[in-house]
């Protein structure tokens, strides 16, 4: 032991002094056992680290040392890897080691490689120095030109290919897999070795624990920095996907709504763990992305490629590792593009999974988006503030998404899910809530369409107007904005604004001080919007104590579920307002009525939305009746004539006023007597108002008038049969305002006696029916007007005959005025009458008992048969105002809905049930009633779809299942359908039915569930029926086949229907080459109806392609997930992809059918033919598609598209299509040559006119050749790739630069005389001499089809 320690300090000592020479001498002179003794009893002195650096030093370049130094090394590193040293001598240590290894021999290195790879093997987890001295080794011996190792020769390349593949091949413990990838990083690696070493650490992946996992994933991103990184996603979704979010009760805690404050779950340690480990990981993802590593970008680039497979994509670990990688500027539009595309493909894929049968069946899987963000919320509450961040980003560019061309409805989807990240992300982090409402007010206000931004703001309003106030100053910018945006935008925002209000008295104040600026706007819109917001705070301001409390308690309930603080406040706040609000609302109230007296000044527009409102205002308030009253009298009194004895009872001259050279109209007085109908009908019902004399004395002014508007004749409103009213001049014009409101004023005082009708009523029915006497006087004489307007214009159109042979400017002087007035019509007034009235209307006409009313008071109106159709048709009116408003506020939408669902009521059960009955008391009314359930139908399904299963209840009276009440409905209306209409009625207006009823059994069969077998069996049996056994109009055939077409689609896979109409269409049209089979005729289709049967058929094949489209594109993403290294359930999906290839070309090959039907057939060119070039282009677009798709899945050994079936596809579209598409071409040539008889060549027509036409009716012809040839061409790529022929199917085009005269050639030929035959030039796309020239690209495209639209000229032979 001394001689160690002697040796030790003499080495020490001559180190220190650098005496190498002398350090040399002593180590060759040293025996080798006393080194050896020396490192192992040394080697924890924390003073061994520079002896063993002197050592190192000393050795020469002579055998000996060599020898003696790989031994020493040998020993040391058996010795650190077998003992406890601490860590930071161990890597001391072998830094010098490090550095002297270029001095070793190459034999000497290599069989330190075996040593660590023994190290590895064993599974030791002490010190493990291997993995900082291996990838030394290696890049030492990769310098090495040629060695000897093993009794073999190696270079340094080799050597270390061989000793990577040996690595790879042996086990390794997952302890040391973490070690194992630092090691990797620095070692020097091709493409594929990196490529192999990737895949097998990530298979080590799922054996770790959560603590194991985040410093695995940051060496193992370090390691991928440059490339193959995608496989490290993969598998971490996999890992998280198990072990969090595929719980299932998860799955419902997330989604679940009602526990929105309980996100704090109980659950284990190890659950915790992995959620922990997870948000390191996502830190971990962050980190490479801000370096900028290349694995993100490859990462995200092959993301691009399987967007078309969302549920990939759309995986909470994906999206959350998207989200982060967001947070880079660099990448938030690429992230952010990539993820609402796979969105907007979802919600695709639910489209037309619920309406075809066959996608269903190809696409079986669902994503159901709102629960994957509902999950990513949920776990990045805690500590993923980067998430979150980005989340609030993604919601906003969601709701940025939209159509110019209107609603879009995956752009409405899209807002729905933006709306719900949003609303949870504020309800859970509240201190976010100030950024996200900022951004919201500056969207509305600077944005183009911005609907969907105040939607989301009506709702946090409505649900949380506490923490909106405390972003006051935000409110207060939106609402100075109100004069500034557009009027029906400002309306819009007004609604989102009105719930601040009601519990903020300062935003209150803020508000009217801006509403009395907007109504001296000069804007009237921005008027209309003053006049609207004033009625929107008196119907929320109200009055009596008990609203009070009640207004306190609803509006507060919506967010009293909060936080203690907030609860507090609204307790405070409502016992502080009970005692002064009920008389401060009332000055406020009475004070906004003194503002809107002003409107009376304003335009007819702004009365209009006064008049509107005020009625809505007094039934909130019912203790504002009278100041209405009184304001209204203020008003009335200047048009109302008090004196009995006068006709008419109102003061018609002062309702419109000329300016310049136009009469405009100042008061709508129908709708201002409408209004004070309705008002004091309120009133009366009230006993304490019944008394009151304001009360009293509009009931009489209303008396007077219905007493007096019926003795009114036409020459009391200065009207008689020689006024014009279609004149141009002021006087007419005014005529025209009088005779309109003198009408609504009838229909008014009708409405008022139809709300004021009850038990005590006497001689109502003989009022309502002189009163609508009057109203028809008025009516025919429009109508003798427009009569005339009818002979104005016939005698025009004799004038401009005359003036083509005469000089044209004598009679222009004449003609100007004539023309005006026959460019004029006088248009019947919309209805003054509301939801009220009609309902009761309805009620009273239809009812057969009313226990407010007798019988012998109800039986004067009920047999007038213009009294139903008036009723009926301002029905139609008012329900088409609703289907075209926009509404937001969800008090007036649950208010429509009730009044629809009433009105339907009364139509389904009083009409439609007993629809011949009541067609032989009045067809027309019957014809409008049945117009107008239709119209209810669409409004329900559109504005109210959720609600559509009790409003179906509601209608017919009676609880049922929703697919059983379904079928009464569907059955009713086919029977309807059924009805013989001749045997019905010999009125015109009952053909008009049968249009009506199948639109309407449209739109209830396009709500059958698509599991609901029963209904859509039967659906599907009678409409082959129908389609067999029946004749229908050329009218109906349309709709008819539509829906004959669209239930097959959505309940059957076969297309078999299709190809049996597309064969007897041909039975009516001409074939080109007529076949031998004979199939089952088709009375649907005959003459009249074939083209209307022929286009629908042409644009459901269009919708099937389309479907086909997007499946291919599915498959080639989810062939490219396949190709992903490490893929879980490999073989599932490539059965599965296997499956949909076949079921795509099992498709293709019943449209192929079909389309080759439709090419051989005899019509001429026109939009019949343009449709059908259009279906042969998609489909060969498709195909081209397909065989892309087969070329990238097919070699040699694997013939991907024989399991597909692909063969027999590209068999019948060569052998069979392809021809008949050649010889439809030919055929329309031919009929457009025909089409110019010579009686036509004679007449002088601009050759714009006939380039125009021919271009119009051809322009198609040159693309569908170009797709066939695309099509053929890469069947021969794909030929030549696998060695199987597909080429043989493949026919060269007929249709191409020359062609025979097929007519002229046998002319010739049975003459004998002449046998010159004409080569000419047909309408073809001009191609290059060789195919090779034929470029891909889209640019070459389009200027191979210009090319196409001008065909050489050849001389002939």
């Amino acid at each position: 032991m001394d001689s160690v320690s002697s040796v030790e300090e003499k080495i020490c000592a001559l180190g220190q002094k650098q005496d190498i020479n002398a350090l040399q001498h002593l180590i060759s002179t040293t025996e080798e056992e006393l080194l050896i003794n020396l490192i192992k009893s040394k080697v924890n002195s924390p003073c061994f680290t520079n002896t063993w650096m002197y050592v190192l030093h000393s050795f020469t370049n002579s055998t000996e040392c060599h020898s003696k130094r790989r031994k020493l090394v040998q020993v040391l590193l058996k010795e650190l890897e077998d003992n406890d040293i601490p860590i930071s001598y161990c890597n001391s240590l072998i830094n010098h080691l490090c550095i002297e290894l270029p001095k070793f021999k190459s034999e000497h290195v290599a069989e330190l490689c075996m040593f660590c790879l023994e190290c590895i093997q064993t599974k030791k987890t002490t010190r493990m120095i291997w993995k900082d001295l291996l990838p030394e080794l290696l890049n030492v011996l990769v310098e090495r030109e040629r060695f000897s190792f093993n009794d073999n020769e190696y270079t340094g390349p080799e050597y270390k290919s061989e000793f990577i593949n040996s690595l790879y091949m042996s086990s390794w413990s997952v302890n040391i897999v973490t070690s194992l990838t630092a090691m990797f990083i620095d070692m020097p690696l091709t493409k594929e070795e990196h490529q192999k070493l990737v895949n097998k650490l990530g298979t080590h992946l799922e054996k770790m624990t959560p603590q194991e996992l985040p410093a695995f994933v940051h060496q193992l991103l370090k390691f991928c920095k440059q490339y193959n990184g995608r496989s490290i996603f993969l598998r971490l979704q996999s890992y998280f996907g198990i072990r969090i979010y595929n719980n299932a009760a998860l799955n419902s805690i997330s989604s679940s709504e009602s526990n929105s404050n309980n996100f704090d779950t109980i659950e284990n340690a190890n659950h915790q763990d992995t959620i922990e480990a997870e948000s390191t990981v996502l830190y971990h993802i962050h980190s490479a992305a801000s370096l900028g590593y290349e694995c993100i970008k490859e990462y995200l680039t092959s993301l691009k490629n399987i967007v078309k497979s969302p549920e990939f994509i759309l995986h909470p670990f994906q999206l959350m590792t998207l989200l982060t990688i967001s947070t880079v500027p660099h990448y938030e539009e690429t992230v952010f593009d990539i993820v609402r595309q796979s969105i907007v493909r979802s919600y695709n894929e639910e489209q037309k999974k619920l309406n075809s049968c066959w996608y269903r069946e190809m696409v079986s899987s669902t994503c159901k988006t709102e629960v994957v963000f509902g999950q990513v919320i949920h776990f990045s509450l805690e500590d993923r503030e980067l998430v979150l961040q980005a989340l609030v980003n993604f919601g906003f560019v969601l709701l940025g998404m939209g159509s110019a061309l209107g609603r879009d409805p995956i752009a409405e989807k899209q807002w729905n899910l933006g709306d719900m990240i949003l609303m949870k992300i504020i309800k859970r982090k509240r201190h976010i809530a100030g950024t996200i409402i900022k951004t919201l007010s500056n969207h509305i206000v600077t944005r183009q369409s911005v609907s969907q931004y105040i939607e989301l703001f009506y709702v946090l309003s409505r649900t949380l107007p506490l923490l909106m106030l405390e972003n006051q100053s935000c409110i207060v910018e939106l609402m100075e904005s109100l004069v500034q945006i557009p009027g029906n935008v400002a309306s819009q925002l007004l609604e989102a604004l009105i719930p601040l209000a009601k519990v903020s008295p300062t935003i209150r104040d803020h508000l009217i001080i801006l509403l009395r600026k907007a109504l001296y706007s000069r804007v009237s819109e921005t008027r209309q919007m003053a006049v609207n917001g004033f009625l929107k705070l008196l119907m929320n301001l109200k009055i009596s104590n008990m609203a009070v409390l009640s207004q306190s308690s609803n509006s507060m309930g919506s967010f009293s579920s909060g936080h203690s603080l907030f609860t507090q406040i609204s307790i405070n706040r409502s016992s502080q307002i009970t005692g002064s609000s009920a008389f401060s609302n009332e000055a406020l109230c009475l004070e906004i009525l003194s503002i809107l007296k002003r409107c009376f000044m304003q335009q007819v527009e702004v009365r209009n939305q006064l008049y509107e409102g005020l009625f809505q205002a007094v039934c909130v308030n019912p203790e504002l009746g009278v100041p209405v009253l009184d304001l209204i009298w203020f008003h009335f009194s200047d048009y109302y004539v008090m004196d009995e004895d006068l006709l008419p009872p109102l003061n018609f001259s002062k309702i419109a006023v000329t300016r310049e050279m136009d009469s405009v109209l100042l008061e709508p007085l129908g709708k201002l007597i409408y209004v004070v109908g309705l008002i004091v009908t309120k009133m009366f019902e009230s006993d304490e108002d019944k008394e009151n004399n304001t009360v009293a004395k509009f009931i009489n002014i209303l008396e007077s008038l219905c007493r007096r508007m019926i003795n009114c004749e036409l020459i009391h409103f200065e009207l008689d049969n020689g006024t014009d009213l279609l004149d141009v001049i002021p006087e007419s014009q005014e005529k025209v305002h009088v005779l309109k409101e003198a009408m609504s004023v009838y229909e008014a005082l009708i409405g008022y006696k139809i709300c004021s009708w009850n038990n005590q009523s006497e001689n109502h029915g003989q009022v309502i029916n002189s009163l609508f006497q009057g109203y028809s006087r008025l009516l025919h004489f429009s109508k003798v007007q427009n009569i005339h307007l009818l002979n104005l214009k016939k005698a025009e159109a004799k004038k401009r005959k005359l003036n083509k042979t005469t000089q044209q400017t004598q009679n222009d002087a004449t003609t100007k005025k004539d023309k005006q007035k026959a460019s004029r019509h006088f248009k019947v007034p919309d209805t003054v009458l509301s939801f009220e009235t009609i309902q009761k209307a309805l009620v009273l006409l239809h009812e057969p008992v009313i226990d407010w009313t007798t019988n012998a008071q109800v039986v004067t109106i009920k047999t007038k048969r213009e009294l139903h159709q008036h009723v009926m048709q301002a029905t139609l009116t008012v329900i088409q105002n609703v289907k075209r408003c926009k509404v937001i506020e969800t008090k007036h939408k649950k208010t429509y809905y009730d009044y629809i669902t009433d009105i339907a009521s009364v139509i389904y059960n009083r009409i439609v049930r007993r629809l011949n009955d009541f067609i032989d008391f009045d067809c027309t009314t019957a014809n409008l009633a049945m117009e107008c359930f239709h119209l209810i139908i669409t409004v329900i399904v559109s504005h109210y779809k959720s609600n559509f299963k009790s409003f179906l209840n509601k209608v017919a009276g009676e609880e049922k299942t929703f697919v059983a009440q379904l079928t009464t409905f569907m059955e009713l209306y086919q029977k309807l359908f059924e009805m013989d209409e001749e045997e019905v009625s010999n009125d015109p207006d009952v053909k008009k039915m049968s249009f009506t009823v199948i639109n309407t059994l449209n739109i209830l069969a396009s709500q059958i569930p698509s599991d609901s077998n029963a209904l859509s069996l039967q659906m599907c049996e009678w409409l082959k029926k129908i389609a067999s056994e029946s004749t229908i109009s050329n009218k109906v055939s349309s709709s008819f086949a539509n829906l004959l077409f669209e239930v097959h689609i959505k309940f059957k896979v076969s297309l078999n229907i299709f190809q049996h109409i597309s064969a007897c269409i041909g039975d009516n049209t001409g074939v080109l080459m007529q076949e031998d089979e004979d199939s089952e005729k088709l009375s649907i289709i005959n003459e009249a109806t074939v083209h209307n049967i022929l286009l629908s058929l042409c644009n459901n094949i269009k919708s099937i392609l389309e479907d086909i489209d997007s499946l291919i594109a599915r498959l080639k993403s989810e062939y490219n997930i396949l190709i992903f290294p490490g893929v879980e359930n490999a073989e599932k999906r490539m059965e599965n992809l296997r499956k949909k290839e076949l079921g795509v070309c099992c498709q293709i090959c019943f449209v192929v059918t079909v389309l080759t039907n439709l090419s051989n057939l005899a019509i001429e060119s026109g939009n019949e033919s343009e449709s059908v070039f259009k279906n042969i282009l998609l489909l060969f677009s498709t195909l081209t598609l397909l065989t892309k798709h087969f070329i990238a899945r097919s070699s040699k050994v694997n013939l991907a598209f024989q399991r597909a079936r692909f063969e027999r596809l590209v068999k019948l579209a060569g052998k069979q299509l392809a021809p008949a598409v050649y010889k439809f071409i030919l055929h329309i040539d031919e009929s457009q040559k025909q089409k110019v008889d010579p009686a036509q060549k004679k007449k002088t027509v601009e050759s714009s006119t006939l380039k125009s036409r021919v271009l119009r009716e051809t322009r198609l012809i040159p693309k569908v050749i170009y797709e066939i040839e695309q099509f053929s061409k890469y069947v021969f790529q794909l030929s030549n790739k696998t060695k199987v022929d597909l080429a043989k199917y493949i026919g060269q085009g007929i249709s191409r630069d020359f062609r025979i005269k097929e007519a002229e050639l046998k002319q010739a030929l049975e003459g004998g005389d002449n046998l010159d035959v004409s080569i000419a030039t047909t309408q073809s796309i001009n191609e290059n001499e060789s195919d090779e020239e034929i470029n891909e690209g889209d640019g070459n495209k389009d200027e191979d089809e210009e090319e196409a639209s001008h065909p050489r000229k050849k001389s002939k032979a």
